[in-house]
């Protein structure tokens, strides 16, 4: 236990450097840019003249910009405070709030799916390599990396909302309606978002197969599955038992990436069905040149990105001992 307790040591405090860095950047930069980028809030006509002073004081855009950042960091670390939205007028830890359970739902649902799947078929088709499950698999595979998001999301959508009528057209739940039991608002709920789950899945499980098949491909040629399939072992044996779980290490840290960076990576699939994720508010913050809820996004996502890996790391480092010494 002791000697790994300096490896995580130096593992947060890295990953604190670098969150800092993420934050200085993605905080100086727009307001680095030729013209300004907030001089269409500043200098915009349409905005009353007592709403713009107000909004300028609120952003602290009278003040020298290292005063500025002083400020926003004084702000986050003490009340969690990013601000307030330039198109929304609400603070942008709401917003994000809001729309994070959507996210949630639709990406760690996916990703678990996508791990289970891509793992499983991964490691059948690396035992039967060669044959024709392993090489079909690995044609859909590559047919399914070749699609744009969107494009299999459009595809899904006209065949299984508009044709066949299997899921509503757009959005997280029927707008306007009233439920008379939570259990109705959760089958409401599921009947949206199934499709774009399963949309999200198919693109992911690709490249979890491809690692989990190209990893165990290695492990099976290693002298300890030789001696289990000479001790006549079954095949689900060796596969399952044997080769899984040395090969399944780098999967723990797609996994991780896929949780962290998935949260705005989702961008596409919410956009063509149109569902109030962080996606969908990365798209929105971007096209209404809103700074403070764009900064906010990149905060929450690097945070979380930054945390799970760090995670994995320390989780490596407790099955490998190799791994401290890095």
């Amino acid at each position: 236990m002791s000697g790994i307790l300096p490896f995580i040591l130096r593992k947060i405090v890295s990953r604190v450097v670098v969150f800092f860095v993420i934050l200085s950047v993605t905080f100086v930069i727009p307001r680095l840019l030729p013209g300004g980028a907030f001089a269409y809030l500043v200098e915009n006509p349409n905005v009353p003249a007592e709403l713009r002073e107000s909004l300028i004081k609120e952003f602290g855009l009278d003040k020298p910009l290292w005063d500025q950042y002083v400020d926003f960091l004084r702000q986050f670390f003490t009340t969690g405070n990013l601000g307030l939205s330039f198109s929304r007028l609400q603070p942008v830890s709401k917003v994000i709030m809001e729309a994070l359970p959507w996210t949630i739902a639709l990406v760690t649902t996916s990703v678990v799916l996508a791990a289970l799947i891509g793992v499983t078929l991964g490691a059948i088709a690396a035992y039967r390599r060669g044959s024709k499950f392993d090489s079909s698999m690995v044609s859909f595979v590559m047919f399914v990396r070749s699609m744009p998001s969107f494009w299999l999301g459009l595809v899904l959508l006209i065949v299984f909302g508009y044709y066949l009528g299997w899921a509503p057209l757009y959005g997280a739940y029927t707008y306007g309606a009233t439920y008379s039991s939570t259990l109705e608002f959760i089958q409401d709920v599921l009947a949206h978002l199934w499709l774009p789950i399963f949309t999200l899945t198919l693109l992911m499980t690709t490249g979890y197969f491809m690692i989990m098949r190209n990893n165990m491909i290695n492990v099976i040629g290693e002298d300890f599955i030789y001696v289990a399939k000479a001790k006549g072992l079954p095949n689900r044996v060796i596969v399952f038992k044997h080769a899984l779980r040395p090969a399944s290490l780098p999967v723990i840290t797609a996994l991780a990436l896929d949780l962290g960076w998935s949260i705005s990576g989702a961008l596409l699939i919410e956009i063509v069905f149109s569902l109030p994720g962080v996606g969908k508010l990365l798209y929105d913050a971007v096209y209404m040149t809103d700074y403070p809820l764009l900064l906010g996004i990149v905060v929450y996502t690097s945070a979380l990105t930054l945390t799970l890996v760090t995670l994995v790391e320390i989780m490596y480092a407790y099955i490998d001992p190799r791994v401290r010494l890095k």
